[in-house]
């Protein structure tokens, strides 16, 4: 594993000390991360903004806003599939310490401050799948003179993708101001700091069958709901390599360094299953429809399996397999679509998901992730450019739930955009659509002693199909 002179932080003129599993990028154990990626895997949703909440007249309806299921004008099966590609980068720029100046010869960056820190980073990673999107379909029924439409599908609801690398991380974390600094080592006090690379990675997906059904109480006021079981498997790794270690002391020029060696890791795999539902609302009129969603908490259960390996000699193989859960927050959506003309439609969306409210059972304190309040809006719109054939473009703010790190930046959440477009072509009953979105993420850890650069991209490409009965 390389080398990268990523440091967390190293200012020695006030020497803390803080958990190192309280900050994302530090050293985080792999324990949930990927199951917040939860995002619809439909293909005219994706290509207008990922807007979906006033929106209506598809089986994409199922999974998305139920009550829209109420304006099915038709019987509908359709299925999709999705191609993804994500890649991370970070560059981390060291700042020369001015208490312990011969220890940073150990972070020192070579290379002068470039224009784009990212343009070379210090490591890159990536990960792809392609696998099914969606399948299943809708039908619409009546009761009691009204619409009622009901729909079974079969879809994508998360892409397990994790990854982290660390090759400095500080045991303690002497970096971090908040909470409690702590001043320089007291005379006759040494402090002992140990110096080792980490990487995590998780791969895999999940999935659900969610039956749903939308009802007319009105002419203009639609309601909905829906049941989801999901299930799904990743496959996880995480490595701890042992580079060295630090002994520090009051006086600057006294300290000492030492190499060490040993490498310990575990291999495994996560099986996770939950129920999640959600209850829907729909205003339509000609011009202007609103729409509303609440997902209600869903608990994650999760059985894991890990083999452990070390090149220790002495140290004790072993298996370990466990269970625990976390609960995943209530999401909302609101949203507006508006219909100037009949071959023309503007839509927004505006969500929100507190992941502080996330809770767990059976973890460890120091294995779940310092998430935060997350908020996102979409935009998106449609035209029917041609008789069959529908363009579209889109639009939204793409936040993650996980803290930006450093002095002066505590309780941020990361947030990036992503940019979509598509388009649906008619061919008799069968209606065939393309949808592409690329996401970017960058954010910037920063330090009194460094500044980390990080940087997350993701094509996402889905074709899908639909048959109108």
């Amino acid at each position: 594993m390389p080398i990268n002179r990523r440091l967390r932080a190293l200012p020695l003129l006030l020497l803390t000390i803080a958990p190192m599993v309280q900050a994302q990028g530090v050293m985080q154990p792999l324990s949930i991360q990927g199951v917040e990626h939860q995002d619809p895997a439909m293909v005219r949703s994706r290509g207008m903004g990922s807007v979906f909440a006033a929106t209506a007249g598809t089986a994409e309806s199922v999974v998305l806003n139920p009550a829209g299921l109420a304006g099915l004008p038709h019987p509908m099966i359709s299925a999709s599939g999705i191609w993804r590609s994500r890649n991370w980068a970070e560059t981390q720029h060291w700042n020369p310490n001015r208490y312990y100046a011969g220890l940073s010869l150990f972070f020192a960056d070579p290379e002068s401050y470039r224009t784009d820190a990212l343009s070379v980073p210090d490591w890159t990673h990536s990960q792809s799948l392609f696998s099914l999107a969606a399948a299943g379909g809708a039908w619409p029924l009546r009761l009691t003179g009204r619409a009622l439409s009901v729909g079974l599908m079969i879809h994508q609801t998360a892409y397990l993708a994790d990854y982290d690398q660390n090759n400095n991380v500080l045991d303690p974390y002497i970096g971090q101001f908040r909470p409690n600094p702590v001043e320089r080592p007291r005379p006759g006090e040494e402090i002992v700091v140990h110096w080792s690379e980490f990487e995590r990675e998780r791969t895999g997906q999940m999935r659900a069958v969610t039956a749903a059904a939308g009802y007319a109480l009105s002419d203009h006021w639609h309601i909905g709901a829906r049941l989801a079981r999901h299930w799904g498997a990743s496959t996880d790794r995480q490595v701890s390599q042992s580079v060295g270690q630090f002994i520090l002391r009051e006086d600057a020029h006294d300290w000492d360094h030492e190499a060490l060696s040993g490498r310990h890791g575990w291999e495994g795999s996560s099986d996770f299953s939950s129920w999640r539902g959600a209850l829907g609302v729909r205003l339509t009129y000609p011009i202007v429809s609103a729409g509303l969603t609440y997902e209600f908490a869903g608990r994650v259960r999760r059985a894991y399996t890990r083999s452990y390996t070390s090149n220790n000699p002495q140290a004790l193989m072993a298996s370990l397999e466990g269970t625990d859960t976390v609960t995943i927050p209530a999401r909302v959506t609101i949203g507006i679509a508006v219909q100037p003309s009949s071959d023309l439609l503007v839509a927004a969306d505006y969500f929100w998901q507190n992941y502080e409210e996330l809770e767990a059972a059976d973890y460890t304190t120091n294995a779940i992730p310092d998430w935060g309040r997350t908020r996102g809006v979409g935009l998106g719109a449609e035209w029917a450019a041609w008789s069959n054939v529908s363009l579209r473009a889109g639009f939204r703010r793409d936040p993650r739930p996980f803290r930006i790190e450093g002095f002066g930046l505590v309780g941020q959440t990361a947030a990036g955009d992503a940019f979509s477009t598509g388009f649906s072509a008619a061919l008799g009953r069968i209606t065939v659509e393309l949808a592409y979105e690329y996401q970017r993420l960058r954010y910037q850890d920063r330090w009194e002693s460094n500044v980390d650069y990080n940087r997350i991209r993701q094509h996402n490409l889905l074709m899908g199909a639909a048959y109108r009965i």
